[in-house]
C-alpha cells in the first residue's frame, strides 16, 4: 500500500511507499517513477522532529489518552510519560506532577506552563508530601481529581514510595487512585523503572493499567 507524498522545504516532494528494506523508502516527484532513497537522506528526514506529519507516516501516531484511564510506562527516566503528560496539557487537561524532583527544577524546565508540582520529601512545606504518609498523598490526588474535569496526574516517584512503604500499601494506594480517576474521568500516568520491582509486583501494578509505548 502506497503512503501519501509530503513536501519538505529542504528536500522537495517525497513520496513514500514501503520497501523490503525496513530502513529505506522510495522518493521522487509525484509524476515520476519513484527512486530509491539514499541512506544518507534518511537521517536528515528523521532530524525534522518538528514535522509531525512525517513522523506519523513513518511510525504511526502516538496513542491518544482516554479519560478515566490509568496508563503505565516502563522506563528508567520519565521521558516518555512526560511527553504524554505535556500533550495532555496542550489538549486542555489540568496538570499535577507527583515527583522526587524539586518543584523549582520541574517548573524551570517547563516555564510558561501552569503545572502543580507535589514533591515527595520528608521536608515540610506547601505541596510537599512525606513518602511515608500515603493517606495524605491519597487525599491530595483525590481532591485534585475531584476539583474539576479533565485532570491529568503524572506519578514518577513510585520507586521512592516503595522504599518507604511495603508493597501491599502501595498497591492499595494505586488501586484507590485508579478508581477515583475512573469515576472522575481523569487520567493517571505512572512512570515505573521495572528494575525496582519483582516480577509479581510489576504484574499486579500492570493489571489495571494501559501500556504506553
Amino acid at each position: 500500500m502506497r503512503l501519501p507524498s509530503v513536501t519538505f522545504p529542504a528536500f522537495g516532494v517525497i513520496s513514500f511507499s514501503p520497501d523490503t528494506d525496513p530502513g529505506t523508502y522510495k522518493s521522487g516527484p509525484l509524476d515520476a517513477k519513484p527512486t530509491r532513497m539514499s541512506r544518507g537522506l534518511w537521517p536528515l528526514l528523521l532530524a525534522h522532529e518538528e514535522d509531525d506529519l512525517l513522523k506519523s507516516l513513518l511510525f504511526g501516531k502516538k496513542k491518544e489518552l482516554e479519560e478515566g484511564r490509568t496508563y503505565l510506562t516502563k522506563e528508567k527516566k520519565p521521558d516518555r510519560a512526560l511527553s504524554y503528560f505535556l500533550r495532555a496539557i496542550e489538549a486542555g487537561f489540568r496538570p499535577l506532577i507527583v515527583t522526587r524532583q524539586h518543584p523549582n527544577h520541574v517548573l524551570r524546565a517547563h516555564a510558561g506552563k501552569e503545572i502543580r508540582v507535589v514533591w515527595l520529601s520528608t521536608t515540610l512545606g506547601k505541596d510537599y508530601v512525606d513518602p511515608h504518609n500515603l493517606n495524605s498523598l491519597t487525599n491530595l490526588v483525590t481532591n485534585f481529581v475531584s476539583d474539576g474535569p479533565r485532570a491529568v496526574i503524572l506519578l514518577d516517584g513510585l520507586e521512592y514510595l516503595m522504599i518507604n512503604n511495603d508493597f501491599a500499601r502501595i498497591l492499595h494506594f494505586l488501586e484507590y487512585v485508579n478508581e477515583q480517576v475512573a469515576m472522575k474521568r481523569g487520567v493517571l500516568i505512572l512512570s515505573v523503572d521495572e528494575r525496582a520491582f519483582e516480577a509479581k509486583e510489576l504484574a499486579l501494578i500492570e493489571r489495571n493499567t494501559v501500556a504506553l509505548e
